[in-house]
């Protein structure tokens, strides 16, 4: 599972994620095809698409984002999704998305450890 994560300083935090969170249901009961699932309180969002999904928390002064999905494609998808949306319903606020680098990709192969050298410290009979 790849994840990303953002932050967007705001003091309406909880009007972000409900607007957000109606936009995309809206958007997904006139689109079937689009298979959204989408919940949400005035502090916990999620938008699921399936392949990938998005967790939302509005704590004081602070939205957070979590992004996660299997593949790199749809992780930065839902990222870039998201983003647009938030930022265009808060563009008074000046809101900006920035999301921090994937994790938990699978990381490239790990070298073997060297070989132990054996020194000259043993006894010889």
């Amino acid at each position: 599972m790849l994840i990303a994560e953002a932050t967007v300083d705001t003091d309406r935090a909880g009007r972000y994620l409900v607007q957000l969170c109606q936009h995309v249901d809206a958007v997904a009961q006139r689109n079937p095809q689009m298979q959204a699932r989408v919940e949400w309180s005035g502090e916990r969002g999620l938008i699921d698409f399936g392949g990938a999904r998005c967790v939302l928390r509005a704590e004081p002064g602070v939205l957070w984002l979590r992004a996660e999905a299997e593949e790199e494609d749809s992780l930065h998808q839902i990222e870039q999704r998201v983003a647009e949306r938030l930022e265009q319903v808060g563009r008074r606020d000046r809101l900006t998305v920035r999301w921090a680098p994937p994790r938990g990709a699978e990381q490239p192969p790990r070298q073997p450890p060297p070989a132990h050298e054996h020194g000259g410290g043993h006894a010889h009979d």
